[in-house]
């Protein structure tokens, strides 16, 4: 599975690559507010819920399967492992596509 569907990313942002540093930057700013609300016993599963919707309208299609797989697990820490390990395969891959675009 691709880590950044980059047709895909360019579809949902006509190919316009400054709008997709900017939606990329906006992704990478919520990360932080995300990963503090997955460490919460209480909040986990809504940041990892409206982490999958962004990482689908962006196209970070494995990190979307992994929080659908978090969402689902009975075990919520390996669950969250595989988020952890998928959201940072995916900043990689931000930052990639982030120093082509440049």
């Amino acid at each position: 599975m691709l880590t950044l569907d980059r047709a895909h990313f360019d579809h949902m942002t006509g190919a316009d690559r400054a709008l997709q540093i900017e939606v990329l930057g906006l992704f990478r700013m919520q990360v932080e507010g995300w990963s503090a609300a997955m460490a919460s016993a209480n909040g986990w599963r809504e940041a990892v819920h409206t982490l999958k919707g962004s990482a689908r309208g962006i196209g970070l299609n494995a990190l979307a399967a992994a929080c659908e797989a978090a969402e689902t697990s009975e075990d919520s820490e390996a669950g969250l492992h595989g988020v952890r390990v998928a959201l940072n395969e995916a900043l990689g891959a931000l930052e990639q596509f982030a120093a082509e675009a440049a």
